[in-house]
């Protein structure tokens, strides 16, 4: 397929196209809407995967995890992206036909509570999730809606989406997810009330000295209890630069791969 009949729908005034990896992902998104962040990359780079593997993510926005993890190579079988806002479903069908994805990359508009009606339980074999993190209650609530439902419990809880990812998720499947710091004995709670039991942990800091900003998580299916403890992850250094490991991330995709990043 041609690029240029891919961004033949483009705006420039309402949209921007962005890059990552040198070049190598190419991402349509709205100038003034939801956009992904840092947190999507840190989580995409905690991510493995098996050859043969099925793969869903479930509030996948432009679908950029999708794309990170389609390009890393590792010869999965499919990656399912799931989108209850029809704008950014639309952008991620969009950004899979740009970057030539579109065989290995299916996007539903679709609510995450109901999926059972569009897949048999244990169908997936990893789960991967950059959910809403604030509960309605909690804080202002962004007035564009596109944003405030991609930041706060909106259409579903922690807990809604934990369950639909137990029925989804294989015995012995994974889930891989990131969540606010301040959250984490909510997430870690959460995942076991859905027998996902927590195997490894990482906080993610701005800077060495502050409080921890976000905790990755993976869990797994009916695992036994046991969990790894990963050392600290850093975004800045005390020159208020990039470390060297969030340039690695912003700069190959396969860091997970290749076992550089976790």
């Amino acid at each position: 397929m041609d690029l240029m009949l891919d961004l033949s729908s483009f705006s420039s005034a309402k949209e921007t196209l962005d890059s990552l990896f040198g070049g190598k992902i190419k991402v349509i998104q709205e100038r003034d809407g939801y956009r992904f962040s840092l947190d999507a990359l840190l989580l995409a780079g905690f991510i493995w995967m098996r050859k043969g593997e099925r793969v869903i993510d479930l509030g996948t926005g432009v679908g950029i995890i999708p794309l990170i993890l389609g390009t890393r190579g590792e010869g999965v079988e499919e990656i399912v992206g799931v989108e209850i806002q029809d704008k950014l479903a639309g952008l991620a069908k969009r950004n899979a036909l740009l970057n030539r994805l579109e065989d290995l990359i299916t996007i539903y508009q679709r609510d995450i509570i109901g999926l059972n009606d569009v897949f048999p339980p244990n169908s997936f074999d990893v789960v991967v999730t950059n959910p809403p993190y604030y509960r309605v209650s909690s804080g202002r609530i962004n007035p564009l809606s596109q944003k405030a439902i991609a930041r706060h419990e909106v259409t579903c809880t922690m807990d809604d989406l934990l369950q639909v990812a137990r029925y989804l998720l294989k015995e012995g499947g994974r889930i891989f997810a990131i969540f606010p710091a301040h959250r984490s004995v909510t997430l870690l709670s959460l995942l076991r009330d859905a027998t996902l039991e927590p195997k490894k942990l990482r906080w993610v800091y701005s800077r060495e000295g502050e409080e921890a900003k976000f905790i990755l998580a993976e869990a797994h299916k009916g695992g036994r209890e046991g969990v790894e403890v990963l050392p600290p992850l850093f975004i800045y250094s005390d020159k208020g630069k990039h470390t060297l490991e969030i340039e690695k991330l912003y700069s190959d995709a396969t860091l997970a791969r290749k076992g550089e990043y976790r």
